[in-house]
């Protein structure tokens, strides 16, 4: 056995599934061997670990988190050590999974008022460059906060999207679609308004998702649907009002050109609800 990883597939023999415990002590090991690995053997090495470890990792804390429902101060105590954006640590693609899959489950069981703010904020704070894109990627689950009491989501994304961070807008768009489609069409609506935002179709790309499936791709190694009932329910109103926004705010020459790409019909947006229609 590689000496680097010694201590954590020493702490996986010792964790007890549901054992809160003995978390605290596998996040401590994952930590010290991730590091050791990047100081031995690099990029590749913690890619080779990842890969054989991580989703047994996060099945521990996750199983940890919610054997008696969420425990939600369990998780801000782990956070709490292991905080976002600070890049000392490499526990994040595991907290942050476990953050996000918990965020789901709670608006889909209790409702959005469930969803605690110091989640939502640990969630905003993770960054690419502290904490790892696969981290990264699990945040967009922020998006389910949409309506939440405490934090405005669809204001923070604009700004954020404003600001120059659209790729972590386009995430928040795709998953705020799945939560509330109307909220989520609300939000691509002001993506493409604001003068401050570059991209356009691609936001428009980010909608494919929850018009196609129940739930989306991330946080990984995680199946939602085995355990959450939960449909996605897009109208045939709501679904051409997404079509007036995509046309009355997207060149019709661009529109037209991409159209066989997307599972949006552009050509009609273009022609029904360009620039000059009254439609």
């Amino acid at each position: 056995m590689p000496r680097d990883i010694a201590p954590l597939t020493s702490a996986l023999e010792d964790t007890t599934p549901g054992e809160q415990s003995d978390v605290y002590s596998l996040l401590a090991a994952w930590n010290q061997s991730i590091e050791t690995a990047l100081d031995r053997g690099g990029w590749s090495r913690l890619q080779e670990i990842r890969g054989q470890y991580l989703e047994e990792v996060i099945d521990f804390v996750d199983t940890a988190a919610t054997t008696d429902g969420i425990d939600w101060a369990f998780l801000e105590e782990c956070a709490d050590a292991y905080p976002p954006g600070v890049g000392d640590h490499h526990c994040s693609s595991i907290l942050a999974n476990v953050v996000a899959r918990c965020v789901i489950r709670t608006r889909i069981r209790e409702g959005v008022d469930a969803i605690p703010t110091w989640a939502l904020e640990y969630l905003a704070d993770v960054t690419v460059e502290d904490d790892s894109e696969w981290a990264w990627e699990s945040t967009a689950a922020f998006g389910w906060a949409v309506g939440h009491p405490e934090i405005a989501v669809l204001d923070r994304t604009l700004e954020r999207a404003e600001s120059g961070d659209e790729s972590w807008a386009m995430g928040i768009l795709e998953h705020a679609t799945f939560a509330d489609p109307e909220a989520g069409i609300d939000l691509l609506e002001r993506l493409l308004d604001s003068p401050d935002v570059v991209e356009d179709l691609l936001f428009v790309s980010c909608l494919h998702a929850p018009f196609e499936q129940n739930f989306p791709d991330f946080p990984q190694y995680w199946v939602p649907d085995t355990e959450l009932d939960y449909h996605v329910e897009v109208s045939d109103d709501l679904h051409e009002r997404l079509l007036a926004i995509i046309g009355q705010s997207i060149d019709p020459g661009r529109l037209r050109h991409f159209d066989g790409s997307y599972r949006f019909d552009l050509e009609r947006a273009a022609d029904e609800y360009g620039p000059g229609n009254d439609a």
